[in-house]
């Protein structure tokens, strides 16, 4: 079986994270090499070598994009979880990862701002925090995700369930 990348898209609070910790789970148990990049763990470690900016951002993806590419060519699935806000790097990774997932969690930002354990989005309003996704910058809608999940009426269980029947059929059975 070739490795794949999982790249989980949405704003920051739609879900990321848990779902990527319940998709590496999963795979795990499938026997399946795994790695999960998460963009929060990622700027929390290189600190501040990438700003906030679109070019910032796009950068920083491209080295997720790389990390990922890197795993997969060693049999690795990778699972980025990252807010990706953008169709431009969202294609990139479409032309420049053989085995390209791409899962839009979809979830409106007053969802998102109820669940922000970060502060984030509070923060942005008070004028504390710029650049903020879905706030003051502008997150675009994948044009093409593979999978679409509803992460503010679903529970992860039933997000994962989702998932799970997705890569069932798309790769562990396809």
């Amino acid at each position: 079986m070739n490795a794949y990348t999982i790249w989980l898209t949405g704003l920051s609070a739609s879900g990321k994270t848990t779902l990527a910790n319940e998709i590496e789970q999963y795979l795990k148990k499938c026997d399946i090499p795994v790695q999960i990049i998460d963009g929060d763990i990622v700027r929390k470690e290189i600190g501040g070598l990438f700003g906030y900016s679109k070019n910032e951002r796009i950068k920083l993806l491209k080295v997720y994009t790389l990390i990922a590419n890197l795993l997969n060519k060693n049999n690795v699935f990778a699972i980025v979880a990252a807010v990706s806000a953008y169709n431009e790097i969202r294609e990139f990774n479409r032309i420049n990862i053989d085995n390209y997932i791409e899962i839009y969690l979809k979830c409106s930002l007053e969802v998102c701002m109820k669940r922000d354990v970060k502060g984030l989005y509070e923060r942005c309003l008070e004028g504390l925090e710029k650049n903020v996704i879905g706030v003051d910058e502008h997150y675009e809608i994948p044009d093409r995700p593979d999978l679409v999940l509803d992460t503010a009426n679903n529970s992860i269980q039933e997000c994962m369930n989702e998932i799970v029947i997705f890569l069932n059929t798309t790769i562990i059975e396809g």
